[in-house]
């Protein structure tokens, strides 16, 4: 499960929680150092009790099993958050240089505090504009997690990913889709203050990207019932209080495990694997 590594950055995940959804409980809650440690092990063995950012990292892992034989000099997580995405491929590929941008300078500076205290020596953050010139054929693979549908101009952000792309170089994307059906009622009101749009028609998008030049390897629909199931329970036990949630978690992260082992006609996401040609 994502996230272990801030088992003891409370003000990390409490930042990041409030970044979700004003309706996540985000007060700040005297605490017996009983209860600190507990918290620790919590999300030491089950990792950050938010089924969104483990269904969507689910789906990066298994996108990311298909490259385990490449080899990449440079990696960039573009939209980098918390750092969880750019922790999970330091780890992953040891011998490549990670860099995680963001344009949230809270975020840019405990991620490196946290990869100092980890000591991973192939992993930086730096606070960039993906929408500004980022360069050139500098990147073997971009990956792009539930970022572009916060960005107006998205269009050259993608353009931009391009040009910093080396020949064959990976783009991974995720993104949430448009016209989100619910299965509760009450959450059929759905809306994210930090948002530009609600999300992108995956054919539309895919048009975009092979019109500027990348060939789709892979796309797949996420979320899909199993998915937006455990999405939906897990967003009211948080939007009630996080004691609830976590009791709730392990068995919800199990429903959302059995998203990827079906073929999901329609979801909630879309995760696209394309490449520069």
């Amino acid at each position: 499960m994502f996230g272990r590594e801030y088992a003891s950055y409370p003000e990390v995940l409490l930042h990041s929680f409030s970044m979700m959804s004003d309706n996540y409980e985000t007060k700040k809650v005297k605490q017996s150092k009983i209860l600190k440690f507990l918290q620790e092990i919590y999300i030491k063995v089950f990792g950050i009790p938010e089924i969104g950012l483990q269904t969507r990292s689910l789906y990066f892992r298994q996108a990311l099993s298909d490259l385990n034989d490449k080899k990449f000099e440079t990696i960039l997580d573009g939209g980098s958050g918390i750092g969880i995405y750019s922790i999970f491929l330091a780890k992953t590929f040891p011998e490549s240089e990670i860099l995680g941008v963001d344009l949230d300078k809270f975020n840019i500076k405990l991620s490196n505090k946290i990869k100092q205290d980890l000591e991973i020596s192939n992993l930086n953050f730096e606070y960039r504009d993906l929408t500004k010139e980022i360069g050139v054929n500098k990147c073997d693979l971009i990956v792009n997690i539930d970022v572009l549908e916060h960005i107006s101009d998205y269009e050259t952000v993608l353009k931009n990913f391009y040009r910093l792309l080396n020949k064959g170089g990976f783009l991974y994307i995720h993104t949430p889709q448009i016209n989100q059906k619910r299965i509760f009622k009450s959450l059929e009101v759905w809306h994210h203050e930090d948002h530009a749009r609600e999300g992108f028609s995956p054919n539309q998008l895919i048009k975009e990207l092979r019109h500027i030049g990348f060939r789709i390897e892979e796309q797949r629909e996420t979320f899909g019932f199993f998915g937006k199931l455990a999405w939906e329970i897990n967003h009211m036990m948080l939007s009630k209080n996080f004691i609830l949630s976590g009791i709730t978690y392990p068995i919800v992260y199990l429903i959302a495990s059995l998203d990827l082992l079906t073929s999901n006609k329609r979801g909630l996401g879309i995760s696209i694997l394309a490449r520069k040609s």
